[in-house]
């Protein structure tokens, strides 16, 4: 078969689903028959999968303590024995998993159908329902190697600043406009209600509201009765003022 389809060789889901022997071959034997794995890749795994390599990690962190005590001096205090001790605990923990992650390199290159073993692993995910999680994977594809460490990363999303240059620019343009069409019986109902007189309750009610304004009051009259009259006196001492100079 061909080497087109990727190998995603997850290794932390490896070691979680095939602990055991029986587990390998009570899963991948279907897959066997089906022709997806071969009898070389078969017979590899069941040897592999199980082995001391998923241990390397634990190994490594336990030999900090027999090295703790064949370097540890007399004079050494509490404190610096424990942080001594916790720091080569670490330093074996990653020295083991970089050992370990070799091992399953070394295995993965030797698969020897390495898209019918894809297959083989996607259909054992769906048959079991457990996905890998968060992990070293290798990748392998057509004769090239790769281990991606954080293979869970989301792809980057869009900047919330940015938008659709196609989007249209005004509302206006994408509301349908809500303007009715006028009728001939509109037009005509219209001309009618400019052109009809006032109706017999509109007469009514402008002569009540005409009724309803309060007449002057006396004091108001007699105010304005001064007024004509200092007009009309004021006229006729200007009229006799013209004459006085016209006779001058």
């Amino acid at each position: 078969m061909s080497d087109d389809k990727p190998l995603h060789y997850n290794v932390r889901w490896i070691e979680s689903t095939f602990p055991s022997r029986a587990a390998v071959e009570s899963l991948l034997a279907p897959e066997r028959e089906s022709g997806n794995v071969t009898t070389h890749d078969y017979e590899a795994a069941t040897q592999f999968m199980p082995g001391y390599h998923r241990y390397y990690r634990h190994i490594g962190s336990l030999l900090a303590i027999p090295l703790l005590y064949a370097v540890r001096k007399p004079h050494w205090s509490n404190i610096r024995s424990y942080l001594f001790l916790t720091t080569a605990s670490f330093g074996g923990f990653v020295i083991g998993h970089a050992v370990s992650l070799s091992e399953h390199f070394k295995f993965v290159r030797t698969i020897e159908n390495p898209e019918g073993f894809s297959q083989a692993l996607e259909n054992i995910q769906k048959k079991m329902g457990s996905f890998p999680a968060p992990g070293p994977t290798i990748i392998r594809q057509s004769g090239k190697w790769t281990v991606n460490h954080d293979p869970d990363t989301p792809p980057s999303q869009t900047s919330p600043m940015s938008h659709d240059t196609n989007a249209p620019t005004s509302t206006q343009d994408s509301v349908p406009s809500s303007t009715k069409p006028i009728s001939k019986w509109d037009q005509i109902r219209a001309a009618n209600s400019r052109t009809s007189p006032n109706s017999s309750w509109d007469a009514l009610r402008q002569k009540h509201e005409r009724a309803r304004v309060p007449p002057p009051s006396g004091s108001e009259t007699f105010e304005r009765t001064r007024s004509e009259d200092r007009a009309a006196e004021q006229a006729k001492f200007d009229e006799l003022l013209d004459r006085e100079r016209n006779i001058r």
